[in-house]
């Protein structure tokens, strides 16, 4: 009994939670974000952001912190929210020389910005959120690197030297310096709940795990988003890769959030402004590059009449494939007879040779032979022959080989010559004025071009191949043989006489 109610607890809990998700609306908001690659303008600025003391932003990433000791740096967005809830996904990368690092990097949400502090960067005192990824030990507890929470409403000072023990709201013990890939962090915040997720760093597809999860948490409505880090003694680097925020809201209230006339004339005008700006900067740019202007009128007007060229329906499609296919064979056919004509060749001269040794010539044919077809003569310890046994076998083996592929062939111009018979039939379904003149060629040709390379094929099946018999080996009789034995056995015992 009490199994089956821990099961239907967690069933309860399950489910609530994908009914929360399903319900909730989410929406990117552009003016809190930034990623690379192109994080700066060419002003080096970041947009909608403000960046100040020892950051550095460049194309792909903000360095907060470089590896210098006693280096503060921070930035912070210029507009204060105007959504309740939210959820930010960043990736940060921490690294150094050292075993140990200092001092590390935070992430805020507060109603103040652009504060020079003590508190990794920032001030000390805020209203609102902080979450700090603190990598030196101050406090002596061997409990570095942390990342934790401090909530506080402006009348708090964070301990540095204690690395805020009694004001944290709660964190995990996660080492996030010298890791191959960078480490992701996700906060959100949502119906009073905030929950903190994070991976380790170590493989680049990595699911978040929970670091922190807290209820009835309660931050000002409208705030600013920053990113600040320090160091202290020891040095690190603090980047910031990507800072993505979006905007949490019920589906119930999607339909009830409707944007103002006066906001939409200023984003229409912004949009406007920016679109004026960005032909300005391009008409500036072609009168710069006379030689650009003249490829980028150009490539226009290719791409105005290329406008109805730029799709093709199906049968010009199979058409196509089919020709593609035809070629194929041709060129397949062509090599098919070079093949066989060396084939062919090269057997008529083993066969000649063959012919002559089993005539009984002599070895002074077998010579002439080989010399009306430019091959050397065969050796005077080889018993005669001028063909091995393995050679034949290649031959046999390339016959079957080349026999496969004109069946193949075969079977592949029957395949096109069913699908010209469907195009065929569809062709003749369709009204007279769909055939327009000029797409490709009728199907009478390709049904002809297909048979002409049917009947090719077929030839080449046809054709007559000799077949290769096998050389006789000349074997030396009896006599031979014993005098052989015997001149040897002389030459052993005259030798062994002579020591």
């Amino acid at each position: 009994m009490a199994l089956f109610s821990i099961i239907c607890a967690i069933l309860t809990v399950f489910f609530l939670n994908y009914a929360a998700s399903q319900s909730q609306y989410r929406r990117l908001e552009y003016k809190y974000s930034f990623k690379g690659p192109y994080i700066v303008l060419k002003d080096n600025t970041v947009p909608f952001w403000d960046v100040g003391g020892h950051a550095i932003a460049s194309d792909d990433q903000v360095r907060l912190a470089p590896s210098l000791k006693a280096r503060k740096g921070y930035m912070w967005t210029k507009a204060l929210t105007s959504f309740e809830w939210w959820d930010v996904e960043m990736s940060i990368r921490v690294s150094g020389n050292g075993r140990i690092g200092a001092d590390g990097l935070a992430f805020w949400y507060a109603t103040d910005r652009m504060q020079e502090g003590d508190a990794f960067g920032s001030r000390t005192s805020w209203n609102g959120l902080g979450l700090f990824f603190d990598s030196f030990d101050n406090d002596g507890k061997m409990n570095n690197p942390y990342v934790y929470v401090i909530l506080n409403d402006g009348r708090k000072v964070f301990d540095h030297e204690a690395d805020g023990v009694n004001q944290q709201l709660g964190g995990c013990l996660r080492d996030f310096r010298n890791k191959p890939f960078p480490i992701k962090v996700k906060i959100e915040y949502y119906h009073n709940v905030l929950t903190v997720l994070m991976t380790n760093g170590l493989t680049a597809d990595e699911t978040p795990e929970l670091c922190l999860r807290a209820e009835n948490v309660f931050l000002p409505r409208s705030a600013y988003y920053g990113l600040s880090a320090a160091t202290g003694g020891l040095a690190d680097d603090h980047d910031v890769l990507s800072f993505i925020t979006t905007s949490l809201h019920d589906q119930s209230q999607e339909r009830s959030v409707q944007i103002s006339q006066m906001e939409r004339q200023k984003l229409e005008a912004q949009f406007r402004d920016y679109n004026e700006k960005l032909k300005a900067q391009q008409e500036e740019y072609l009168k710069q590059h006379p030689e650009k202007a003249a490829q980028h009128q150009q490539q226009q007007m290719q791409q105005q009449g290329n406008t109805g060229t730029q799709f093709e329906n199906p049968q010009d499609r199979a058409f196509r494939q089919i020709f593609d296919g035809q070629q194929f064979i041709h060129l397949a056919v062509q090599q098919l007879n070079k093949r066989i004509d060396e084939i062919i060749g090269r057997q008529e001269r083993t066969l000649s040779a063959v012919s002559a040794l089993s005539s009984g010539q002599g070895q002074g044919q077998v010579v002439a032979a080989n010399a009306q077809y430019n091959q050397p003569p065969a050796a005077a310890g080889a018993g005669g022959s001028v063909i091995q046994r393995y050679e034949v076998d290649q031959i046999l083996r390339t016959q079957t080989e080349l026999q496969n592929a004109l069946r193949d062939i075969r079977a592949f111009s029957a395949d096109i010559q069913t699908k010209i018979t469907n195009l065929q039939h569809v062709q003749s379904q369709q009204p007279a004025s769909y055939q327009q003149a000029g797409q490709g060629p009728s199907l009478t040709e390709v049904r002809d071009a297909v048979n002409n390379v049917r009947q090719d094929t077929a030839a080449i099946l046809a054709r007559p191949q000799p077949v290769a018999s096998c050389p006789q080996p000349n074997c030396i009789n009896t006599l031979w043989f014993g005098a052989f034995i015997a001149v040897q056995t002389v030459i052993f015992v005259a030798v062994n006489l002579f020591k």
